[in-house]
């Protein structure tokens, strides 16, 4: 069973061959068919895979082939496995359901038509069929043929990717706005300690402030090496945050269940507790939270999705209102006290009139309306998972409404989130234009959009709720610790840029080495460095206790989040100015010096900081996929190199190997290794 609490966990298709090593190919289908029923699909295609490259008319390994691929979204890989089987008469009655795959794959890529036509094939040539499948069949030829007439909210929708800056090639999703910064759940973390290929992901989450680029929140938010973390859903004030925490019970399947932290009145993260019972239901996923401000009941209601008994099916919308003596502001721990009282839960509601016998999930309230917001595969959609919304009116809730096209496609659109300007927000998708990392399967996980409406949704809420804060997201504790830094303005002269220092990891890039030169850019050496910022506060801090462990952890965090993001964002906009003034045809000269800190020989040094040169230089060269490289290959843009090494490094830094914390970890020896921009002249 799938749900959609298994959509973080969506991996990639390995569909490399096996070496045969002497082995049947029936021990191949044998290996995948054990594979398929732990759901462990990634290896089971390997192995159908082998028995397809030696024996291509093996229809039974085709069927399975074809419904790994279906089951990861990969359309046009079980399309070919498919129309294999349909090809020959000979074999086609041995799937029944074939011609309703059929219609399944082609409605998943946006082919409405054919998939139509498939679905009626499966109604006439199986009357006597299942019932289930007679009655999803009818259903999806009624939808297929009025798509149109799925756009109840009919608008027009401006809808961008938010890039690389943002996204991976794995899912990244359950975007939420608090203040300036995007928070989001993202599954691009490989498991520590894990041996095996690929190695296993998990689920952190990131932020996003000012709209800069993705990092892990800092010091304090609730991470584990062993469990997934997603799904913020934050009070209206902002201190309290419940999120999942999830472990895979197979290699599909996922159980979460739902934990509460809380920002203290220093803007600290309190360590997190479990919620209890009724809340969360052992043996059963309570997942994708979401708080928002409910007008019957004059305060917070913490919806969710959960597969416990009493529902539908599969996962069902729930609903519970929260304890509002216990998420006041008023209540909150006093700073450093760990949380010693939980809140007092009612009895969830199913939210009978939204839920299907297959899945809703990733609800949203947008109290300004009063409106419920959610995806679901079970109601008519244009396929895979649709969003869809309700009003609710005291405790009745209106027909659940199609998004209608652009919000939906007709693959996975999943965590609506809309802004308390009506007008725009963030959605979860595997459209195309998501990233992947298998050209077999783009579809294989989730991107962040952004999406803005033509018209605003509207607000049902009486005028006084305006002034409530329990509907207002600009509260004070939005901010993170560390404070977020404030908003670059972008600089109109590039003479704004003399002096800008970015800043490299020690011995890097390409450690252990005399060269001068290296293939990596800028932008793959910080990356790896800005994921050590955990590593650098705990080593900095490491020995320290109280107020004097966290004064070092927040020089730390102070220094990667104020001076090596900062330098790096500024980079990209120094280029983009760059591009500009040299398309009015300018001529324009950077000079760039090395540093490095005092912990190698001065020779060795010299060479690294040149080293550090040239993975700048390197970065202008890739910029906006090359738009700067012809105006270096002719001179028009020079780059003028000059590497101090350590000849230049303050007095004070040390320089003792032995001494980690202080010739590694200090921030001060971490800003002797940079590369700095120190002239830029303009002809």
């Amino acid at each position: 069973m799938k749900s959609v609490s298994s959509l973080p966990a969506l991996i990639f298709f390995l569909l490399s061959t096996v070496a045969a090593s002497g082995q049947s190919l029936r021990s191949y289908e044998r290996a995948g068919d054990a594979a398929f029923k732990k759901k462990d699909y990634s290896a089971a295609v390997q192995h159908y895979a082998t028995v397809l490259q030696r024996d291509d008319e093996n229809y039974s390994v085709l069927w399975k082939y074809g419904e790994c691929a279906r089951l990861f979204f990969a359309y046009g890989e079980a399309e070919k496995s498919y129309k294999k089987i349909a090809a020959s008469k000979k074999h086609v009655k041995d799937f029944p359901l074939l011609e309703y795959r059929l219609g399944e794959v082609k409605k998943g890529q946006g082919d409405y038509a054919s998939a139509a036509e498939y679905f009626e094939k499966f109604l006439a040539d199986h009357p006597k069929t299942d019932a289930e499948y007679l009655e999803k069949a009818r259903a999806e030829v009624a939808v297929c043929r009025n798509t149109e007439l799925l756009s109840t909210e009919s608008r027009e929708v401006e809808i961008k990717n938010l890039g690389k800056t943002i996204n991976s090639p794995y899912s990244d999703f359950a975007p939420v706005v608090v203040g300036d910064t995007l928070f989001f759940s993202s599954y691009r973390f490989d498991k520590k300690g894990d041996r095996s290929k690929p190695k296993q992901k998990l689920t952190k989450v990131m932020i996003s402030s000012h709209g800069g680029r993705a990092r892990e929140p800092g010091r304090g938010f609730p991470t584990t090496d062993t469990a997934h973390i997603a799904h913020t859903a934050f009070s209206p004030d902002g201190h309290y945050v419940v999120f999942s925490v999830c472990k895979n019970i197979n290699a599909y399947d996922i159980r979460c269940e739902l934990w509460l932290t809380v920002v203290d009145r220093r803007n600290r993260w309190l360590p997190p507790v479990r919620l209890p019972e009724p809340i969360n239901a052992p043996g059963y996923t309570t997942t994708q939270p979401s708080i928002g401000y409910d007008e019957y009941f004059q305060g917070p209601v913490l919806w969710f999705a959960s597969d416990r008994p009493g529902g539908k099916g599969k996962l069902d919308l729930w609903y519970v209102p929260l304890d509002t003596v216990f998420f006041c502001p008023c209540a909150l721990p006093l700073p450093g006290k760990k949380i010693t009282r939980l809140p007092r839960f009612d009895q969830p509601v199913n939210a009978a009139s939204l839920n299907t016998p297959d899945n809703e999930g990733t609800p949203f309230f947008f109290a300004p309306a009063q409106k419920l917001y959610f995806s679901s595969d079970g109601w008519p959609g244009l396929g895979g998972y649709d969003i869809f919304s309700s009003e609710k009116k005291d405790l009745a809730f209106g027909k659940p409404s199609n998004a209608g096209k652009g919000l939906n496609s007709s693959y996975n659109d999943v965590y609506f989130y809309l802004n308390q300007d009506g007008q725009t927000g963030y959605l979860s998708s595997n459209r195309p234009g998501s990233l992947y990392l298998d050209a077999a399967n783009k579809s294989c996980c989730n991107d962040l959009y952004s999406f803005r409406l033509s018209e605003p949704v509207r607000s049902l809420m009486p005028s006084k709720g305006d002034s409530l804060p329990s509907i207002s997201l600009k509260v004070e504790p939005l901010k993170t610790t560390p404070e977020p830094p404030p908003p670059v303005q972008v600089p109109v002269k590039l003479q704004d840029f003399v002096g800008l220092p970015l800043y490299f990891d020690n011995d890097e890039p390409d450690k252990r080495t005399r060269r001068t030169t290296t293939q990596k850019n800028y932008d793959e050496t910080v990356q790896t460095y800005l994921e050590r910022q955990r590593e650098y506060s705990e080593r900095f801090s490491s020995g320290l206790s109280g107020a004097d462990a966290d004064a070092a952890a927040a020089m730390v965090d102070e220094f990667f989040d104020n001076e090596v993001r900062r330098g790096y964002d500024r980079l990209a906009q120094l280029c983009e100015l760059l591009l500009g003034r040299l398309q009015n045809g300018d001529h324009i000269e950077v000079l760039i010096k090395g540093f490095t800190s005092p912990r190698a020989l001065s020779d060795y040094n010299l060479n690294l900081g040149k080293r550090r040169i040239s993975s700048v230089r390197n970065q202008f060269s890739v910029f906006s996929d090359g738009a700067l490289q012809p105006y270096l290959k002719t001179g028009q843009l020079k780059i003028s190199e000059t590497s101090f090494g350590e000849t230049t490094a303050r007095s004070g830094i040390s320089d003792n190997l032995k001494d980690e914390r202080n010739s590694i970890y200090h921030p001060d020896a971490a800003r002797e290794r940079r590369v700095e921009i120190v002239e830029i002249k303009e002809q």
